[in-house]
């Protein structure tokens, strides 16, 4: 019993000098009331004087949220009424944790409604010397921070809520065929092309992610700021009956 603790106490320290030796970058946006999102998803909200010093004798803030907020993963049921038992709370934390492959296809510069080929998703695979591999977390760095309202384009928060690119549905075959864990954008739907709030394709979501339990993060933020590869870490809250959770999302990043 004591060889057996003490080779976990070994582990334990060796996995903290790894992270020790990692930055860990937030791909998270600030939650704030009235934030961009899916334009027909309920709003999010903060009570900031739910509870004061004045009148209580402390702070708090009382949070009003749906499920699909900021950076968040959609599971089946939320998409297939064929899939409602595939919810949040039967999923593992760590369902869209793992070694994570970013492709940069901002340089593109798609379109709202307009779909990567699977030649651009090859080009890009190229130029980052990836290999997909099944567990990794597939990540698309589209370039969108750009349309938020604090953004280079400055879009108010319905725009950037109803237009992003999307994959074709060569690309999310692609990705189902390797049995990859999660695939995650910093757009507001990963796979479905949205031109003002006319959906022009959702493949992944319909047919090669979601009913194959491959789970799609949203919403991700300063995808810029990471490499290529990197360890992806984000959990989930454990919603009863939940559709799907907003995440924390973090890169770690191993010091050069």
């Amino acid at each position: 019993m004591k060889e057996t603790q003490h080779s976990i106490s070994t582990s334990v320290a060796a996995l903290a000098a790894l992270i020790r030796n990692c930055d860990a970058v937030d791909l998270a946006p600030i939650l704030s009331t009235n934030m961009a999102r899916w334009s027909t998803h309920p709003d999010f909200a903060v009570i900031p004087n739910a509870r004061n010093f004045e009148q209580n004798g402390y702070f708090l803030q009382t949070l009003i949220m749906p499920e699909h907020v900021g950076c968040h993963v959609d599971v089946p049921a939320h998409f297939h009424r064929s899939m409602s038992d595939r919810t949040m709370d039967t999923f593992a934390p760590d369902c869209v944790m793992g070694p994570a492959k970013k492709l940069d296809v901002s340089g593109l510069d798609l379109a709202p409604g307009v779909l990567l080929t699977l030649g651009q998703f090859e080009a890009a695979l190229k130029v980052a010397g990836h290999t997909i591999e099944a567990g990794d977390v597939v990540i698309f760095e589209f370039g969108w921070d750009k349309n938020l309202p604090a953004g280079q384009a400055g879009r108010d928060r319905d725009w950037w809520g109803k237009n992003n690119p999307g994959l074709s549905a060569e690309v999310c075959a692609y990705l189902a065929e390797r049995h990859v864990k999660a695939v995650g954008a910093d757009t507001a739907s990963v796979d479905l092309g949205q031109r003002d709030g006319e959906t022009t394709a959702d493949h992944g979501h319909r047919t090669y992610f979601l009913p194959n339990l491959i789970l799609i993060v949203e919403g991700l933020h300063n995808l810029a700021a990471v490499p290529a590869s990197f360890y992806f870490i984000a959990l989930p809250l454990n919603i009863e009956h939940g559709s799907g959770s907003p995440l924390r999302p973090i890169a770690l990043v191993p010091r050069a």
